[in-house]
């Protein structure tokens, strides 16, 4: 394991750029949003940077900044970079705006006829003509008109708003006849309003235009069953039996409707295939499990659980369903009670209730009674699930107990977190926090952005830039407006001064909703602690804050100081 740094004081644009560009490489795509924000930021008319963040948007599917920020550098910038105008063309083409699609791909083609992207581009526009005729020659005003309409559609489809979601998919059927997802949506709107027959005929319209749409065939399956039609239903399944895909998405399409009609055997079938086009995917491991679970090939579903254990160390489902088959194979009577289970990625609600009711037992229980819970095997993992189920109230009341009790036989359940990818990094720094309070021994493994590093808990072993961006506005406005008045080393002293509060008040940190008057007050408490004649006024002038702004915080900060001498300057 790496050991984390010292945090650099100087931090420039190239300094957050290289951050961003290897969360880039390592597919954490928004922690390098964050950074490429602060290189921007630093360094605004840098092209070079701005290209790069324009491309990091359009990756993260922010495509109307992502277009803002390429405009912006041919407009202001450079108007010969010419792999913007590459980039405009595909971000309209991801918008749907085909007209100005082609004329970005041609202003492309014109200034770089033997560029990076030129055979691309030529594809592309290709591509662009084609989907011209199929829209009927329709400009781009007329079509964003229409796919204007189909979001709105697909937001009240996602509302459950149904009548209003088939108003609109009537709309762009009419204007569109040859949008399909449109009458698939159009379809499943029928369905859900309980107009099955409705449903299957616009799914029917579907499979005019395109008789293999796995979508409408699969869909055709689950109405038919709805309406109890056993023989269409067999039919059906027989002709998506014989779709040929390879897309992850459509195999998963046919094995999750095969499922819902409780067809395990071609369910099982579907899922293994799906599996050997994506063998890294957890998610199919336990279908498969389930979907072997439900044809009673216990030993089988245990095989795929342990697999799914194997591939994810941190998830909470395989050992209980791994608990589940066991019994099975072993319970003769449990085999004839035939209990079939969903095919939800996800534990049973009755056996969520079952952790969570153990984790309140945690919380509200005398000191004996936590360590009871935390001694019990299922105790102690139902604290660390609900730790993560419920990171906001629960989660708090659990950290205040055991900071509370002392708790150091929770410290398995706090090494844990630390190491979970999903878990907040301010989640992540009270638990280090909390281990170094309760006396677990030093370092500490905790993951961040997929960095696995080892730290310790004084607040200067933290990257403040993992903690949060609130928190390092704070101490980058003190350290600005300090520059050039202060001798020695104050960036450091005040940087330690705010973790030290971090530290000391979690999980009640403040609400850091005035970045000026926290940076105002520490840089107060900074000169009360080197003797460094000034007062509340002067400092309030300087920060554009009020005086009782200062007051307040100044007075947290600086009753959060435990050894004020640790604090000062070492000459």
């Amino acid at each position: 394991m790496k050991k984390s740094k010292v945090i650099a004081f100087e931090r420039g644009a190239e300094f957050y750029f290289d951050l961003g560009f290897r969360k880039i490489q390592k597919g954490n795509l928004k922690s390098a949003l964050r950074y490429m924000e602060k290189a921007v930021k630093l360094k605004p008319n840098d092209g070079f940077i701005q290209f790069n963040y324009a491309g990091l948007l359009a990756e993260l599917g922010n495509i109307n900044l992502s277009t803002e920020v390429l405009l912006y550098i041919v407009d202001k910038l450079d108007t010969n970079y010419n792999e913007c105008y590459f980039g405009l063309g595909c971000n309209y083409l991801q918008i749907q705006k085909i007209k100005k699609s082609v004329e970005y791909f041609s202003k492309y083609l014109e200034k770089e006829p033997e560029g990076e992207f030129s055979e691309e581009a030529e594809d592309l526009l290709e591509m662009l003509t084609m989907i011209k005729d199929a829209n009927n020659n329709l400009d781009d005003d007329e079509l964003e008109h229409i796919y204007q309409i189909e979001e709105e559609a697909i937001k009240h489809l996602e509302k459950r708003e149904y009548s209003s979601a088939v108003e609109k998919f009537e709309i762009v059927v009419n204007l569109l006849p040859n949008a399909v997802p449109a009458r698939n949506n159009l379809s499943l709107s029928y369905y859900y309003m309980g107009e099955t027959q409705k449903a299957i005929d616009a799914a029917r319209e579907v499979l005019n235009y395109e008789q293999y749409n796995i979508h409408a065939n699969c869909n055709i399956a689950i109405f038919y069953n709805k309406l109890n039609l056993k023989n269409w239903v067999a039919k059906q399944i027989n002709s998506i039996k014989k779709l040929n895909t390879d897309s992850p998405e459509y195999l998963f399409k046919i094995a999750d409707t095969l499922g819902c009609l409780e067809n395990h055997e071609e369910a099982y079938k579907a899922y293994k295939k799906l599996l050997a086009v994506e063998p890294q995917n957890t998610i199919y491991y336990h279908y498969t499990a389930v979907a072997a679970y439900n044809l009673g090939k216990w030993s089988d579903s245990i095989k795929y659980w342990r697999k799914l254990a194997e591939l994810d160390k941190q998830n909470f489902i395989s050992d209980y369903y791994i608990g589940m088959a066991e019994s099975a194979l072993n319970n003769e009577s449990w085999k004839d009670e035939n209990q079939y289970l969903s095919y939800l990625y996800q534990l049973p609600k009755e056996e969520v209730s079952r952790r969570l009711a153990r984790a309140q037992i945690f919380v509200e229980g005398n000191r004996e009674t936590s360590l009871k819970v935390l001694k019990d095997k299922k105790g102690e993992e139902s604290v660390y699930f609900s730790i993560c189920f419920d990171r906001g109230l629960l989660g708090k009341q659990i950290f205040k107990k055991i900071k509370k009790e002392l708790l150091v036989e929770s410290q398995n359940i706090l090494r844990k977190l630390i190491l979970r990818s999903e878990i907040e990094d301010e989640v992540k720094i009270e638990a280090v926090f909390l281990l170094d309070i309760i006396g677990a021994p030093q370092p500490y493994a905790i993951n961040f952005d997929g960095d696995i590093l080892e730290i310790n808990a004084d607040p200067l072993s933290i990257d403040v830039n993992a903690a949060n961006e609130e928190w390092e506005d704070v101490i980058r406005k003190t350290q600005n407006t300090m520059k050039g008045q202060y001798k020695g080393h104050y960036k450091r002293a005040v940087e330690k001064l705010w973790m030290n509060l971090i530290k000391n008040l979690y999980p009640d940190i403040p609400k850091i909703n005035n970045v000026d008057g926290w940076a105002a007050a520490l840089e107060y408490t900074y000169c009360k602690l080197h003797n460094i004649k000034t007062s509340q006024e002067a400092i309030a002038v300087k920060y554009e804050v009020s005086v009782g702004s200062i007051r307040e915080k100044y007075k947290t900060i600086f009753n959060s100081i435990e050894n004020r001498s640790d604090y000062k300057e070492k000459k």
